[in-house]
């Protein structure tokens, strides 16, 4: 696999053990076949969803799909890397300018509404929301 794709939510999002572990399972469940999911990892204010793919894209979509609902959507965030690289590329939210990590310094709480306020509300003109690397692998028509 080419690419690792991370679904981020603070921890704070699931009241539960149980509450992760069957999001979990919706998630497996809504990934393509082209996916393979490493598991999960809580701590420093996030929680994380590793998954490896060809196709970051494919499994963004498909996420979206099942389980992007608005409550989900609103405390979520999507980024996907090279294996071997260090550079996160953001999907979700579109327009967000905001460096990604795994783990974020003391302080910083990249699900904040002061946070969140930073992403544009509108791309400039001639831009595509969609105009990332991954789309790369979506023909056009």
């Amino acid at each position: 696999m080419r690419y690792q794709v991370i679904f981020q939510f603070p921890e704070s999002f699931f009241a539960t053990l149980d509450d992760l572990i069957a999001f979990e399972a919706k998630l497996i469940a809504s990934l393509p076949k082209t996916c393979d999911f490493d598991g999960y990892d809580t701590g420093s204010g996030t929680t994380n969803f590793f998954v490896y793919t060809d196709s970051p894209l494919a499994a963004f979509k498909n996420f979206r799909t099942y389980l992007g609902t608005n409550k989900v959507e609103k405390n979520l965030r999507v980024s996907y890397r090279d294996v071997d690289g260090d550079d996160y590329i953001n999907l979700w939210p579109f327009r967000d300018p905001r460096p990604f990590d795994i783990m974020y310094p003391k302080g910083v709480d990249p699900f904040s509404a002061k946070s969140k306020r930073s992403i544009p509300k509108r791309s400039p003109a001639g831009v595509s929301k969609f105009e990332t690397p991954a789309a790369d692998e979506w023909p056009t028509q």
